[in-house]
């Protein structure tokens, strides 16, 4: 493994362990998934220099749709704009499937780009988890 691999490693266990811990409904579900997503990439990639793998393609479509069925079961405007960057990254993978113009390195950057997005997107919803669990106990604590 890489060096910039196992950093985002790192940042992925660290966000979406935080996810899980501090965060409500939608904030723990789409961190487990992000989790999932980014162990299941690592074992199917076949580090194919010329090509992405379908494989790879049907887990991300996978976790689209996850996002997108929690986006509408929670209501969050997060969770939408998480959903959006794993669309982007889905369009990532059809276009370098159908367009060989576009190079492995140019996706691998936009999977890394709106990869950190959606966990920029979950740090968010996070915080907002913990902040409205935080104000229902203080206000529950007033007399």
């Amino acid at each position: 493994m890489q060096l910039h691999t196992l950093i985002s490693l790192g940042v992925a266990v660290a966000v979406a362990g935080a996810a899980v811990k501090f965060g409500d409904y939608s904030a723990r579900r789409i961190g487990v998934a992000v989790l999932v997503a980014w162990l299941g990439s690592q074992l199917l990639d076949s580090n194919n220099a010329y090509k992405t793998d379908l494989a790879m393609l049907a887990l991300d479509a996978a976790t689209l749709v996850y996002f997108v069925w929690i986006s509408i079961r929670s209501r969050r405007l997060w969770t939408v704009v998480a959903s959006a960057f794993m669309a982007i990254i889905v369009a990532s993978h059809v276009a370098t499937t159908i367009d060989l113009r576009v190079t492995i390195d140019t996706f691998k950057v936009s999977m890394a780009i709106w990869s950190y997005g959606i966990l920029l997107c979950l740090v968010f919803g996070t915080w907002a988890g913990w902040r409205e669990r935080r104000r229902a106990a203080a206000s529950q604590d007033r007399p």
